[in-house]
């Protein structure tokens, strides 16, 4: 009898040490394929400012995918953190680590205090070669080989909409966030990016145009708000 009962308890606790060892090892493998699909493939974000209003509001939640770098004109693109001194090895891995712990959500390098070490998002208006200009907080451009202005909302094919500034009759545009500059032009590697709020935004009219390699993934959808679903 006490031999049948060994035998029970001991298969019992074999079958239990199995069974745990299987939730262990789904867990971890969840979890790694979790990462993996956040830091390659897909990766939520929270927009936490209202410099792309009205379309995407403060804590609206987007989809990002690092796949596509390489913006057209009108996309939504992520720039990476602003940061003047480049981030040493041992502060890249010890982002990597706390990336990793935290499913992606969280970054050593960004930090809520310290907005200039933040991504944001921006639209893309003018494409390497583009002559641009802006009055009024409206954009003209006049692309590579072209002869001609359009405005942002002629070229840009995909609607969207802006919040632009009321300034009181004979107010300097200089002032602030400007809205309006000269013509510039574009180099071969260059973009100008702009937010959607015209009227308090820092974007290239404030960093100039800035590189590809500031990208760090484009916007392919809004989901929440639930009013503001869309895909991009």
């Amino acid at each position: 009898m006490n031999k049948k009962i060994l035998e029970y308890s001991f298969q019992a606790k074999k079958l239990y040490r199995r069974t745990v060892l299987k939730i262990i090892l789904f867990i971890v493998v969840f979890y790694t394929v979790l990462n993996l699909i956040l830091a390659y493939l897909v990766y939520p974000l929270r927009q936490t400012s209202i410099s792309m209003i009205p379309d995407f509001t403060d804590n609206s939640w987007l989809l990002a995918t690092p796949l596509d770098k390489t913006p057209e004109r009108g996309d939504i693109m992520v720039i990476k953190n602003m940061k003047t001194e480049p981030a040493s090895k041992w502060e890249n891995f010890l982002d990597q680590v706390v990336r990793t712990f935290t499913a992606q959500q969280l970054s050593y390098l960004e930090k809520s205090d310290f907005p200039g070490t933040r991504q944001k998002i921006r639209r893309v208006i003018g494409m390497p070669g583009d002559t641009i200009y802006m009055r009024d907080y409206v954009t003209y451009i006049k692309p590579a080989g072209e002869k001609h202005y359009l405005t942002e909302f002629e070229l840009i094919e995909r609607p969207y909409n802006v919040t632009f500034l009321s300034t009181p009759a004979g107010w300097d545009t200089e002032i602030g966030v400007k809205g309006s500059f000269e013509e510039i032009t574009l180099g071969p590697d260059q973009y100008f990016v702009l937010g959607d709020n015209r009227k308090t935004c820092d974007d290239s009219r404030l960093w100039d145009p800035i590189n590809s390699d500031l990208f760090d993934g484009r916007i392919i959808l809004s989901y929440f708000p639930f009013s503001k679903f869309k895909f991009y």
